[in-house]
């Protein structure tokens, strides 16, 4: 029998049996005050494919991964919190799931290099790095859901204090009128202010863990009203008409972007098909044995 074919059969067994014992001691350790903290864990666990399994194999090598991840660790917090900490990641999960999927898929290759498979036996190891493209992507598309709803939040905000309400309060109130990134990013500002930290550090604390440029300019132009003296109600109108044209030009810039790639995408789909077609007609005009010029 060919050692691949019998290799991956193997490789096969060893995963379900893992993943069978994570759920048997996933369900003892289930119990109804602890309902809400295994829901939670499920929710974290959900992020990435396979990632319970990860979060089991990986627990016995937690603190040798926080150590080789020590001087990235400022680097990978800062992007965790950029991506939104999906599923309640924190750094301890980060190197947790990380050595978990480096086991696994460690495992995997070392199967098909014995099988003798050869090169091919590596791409299960890109499997390792599935946290870090999940974090990318949640970068990405936070900062663009960041972008395209800070101009409306504005003008309901400067709606909101035109009619009276303080500042903190009606960000608070708009901030629960509006969910999506940045009402949480707000809410967590407005929590850092309830617990003592000065409105101008809150700020700056959420400029620093956030990369959209508009919401950048927003907060620069904020601060500086702030210091200037200038009405707030009037400041957050004319921040509001800049934040929007910003965000018109934005759009057109992104739409720039996708047409070289539909183009590109469009004309790959459609040469094969005309190329296929023209010497279709042409072989079908001459009466040529397309057999034989197959052949």
């Amino acid at each position: 029998m060919n050692p691949a074919v019998s290799a991956v059969p193997a490789a096969c067994c060893f995963l379900a049996a893992t993943a069978g014992y994570a759920m048997l001691r996933s369900s003892e350790r289930v119990n109804a005050p602890a309902a809400p903290a295994a829901a939670r864990a499920a929710r974290r666990r959900g992020v990435v494919p396979l990632g319970g399994l990860a979060d089991v194999l990986g627990r016995p090598f937690t603190p040798l991964a926080l150590a080789m991840i020590g001087r990235w660790r400022i680097g990978i917090r800062k992007r965790i919190e950029a991506a939104g900490r999906p599923g309640d990641m924190t750094l301890e999960v980060y190197a947790r799931q990380t050595a978990g999927f480096a086991v696994l898929f460690g495992f995997t290759t070392a199967i098909l290099l014995l099988s003798g498979i050869g090169l091919p036996s590596l791409l299960p190891l890109l499997g390792v790095g599935q946290i870090e493209l999940l974090l990318y992507s949640r970068v990405r598309a936070r900062r663009e859901q960041i972008e395209r709803s800070l101009p409306d939040f504005l003008d309901v905000l400067a709606v909101t204090v035109t009619a009276g309400l303080s500042f903190r309060l009606a960000l608070g109130r708009v901030s629960s009128s509006m969910p999506g990134p940045l009402a949480d990013e707000f809410q967590i500002a407005l929590r850092q202010m309830e617990l003592g930290t000065p409105r101008r550090a809150a700020f700056e604390e959420l400029r620093r863990r956030n990369r959209s440029a508009s919401l950048h300019q927003f907060i620069t132009a904020l601060l500086q009203s702030e210091e200037l003296g200038a009405p707030l109600s009037a400041a957050l109108e004319q921040i509001s008409a800049d934040m929007r044209r910003q965000a018109a030009q934005w759009a057109k810039r992104k739409a720039q972007r996708n047409t070289p790639r539909i183009t590109a995408v469009t004309t790959t789909l459609s040469l094969p098909a005309i190329m296929i077609l023209v010497l279709g007609s042409m072989l079908f005009t001459v009466g040529a044995d397309v057999v034989a010029v197959l052949r």
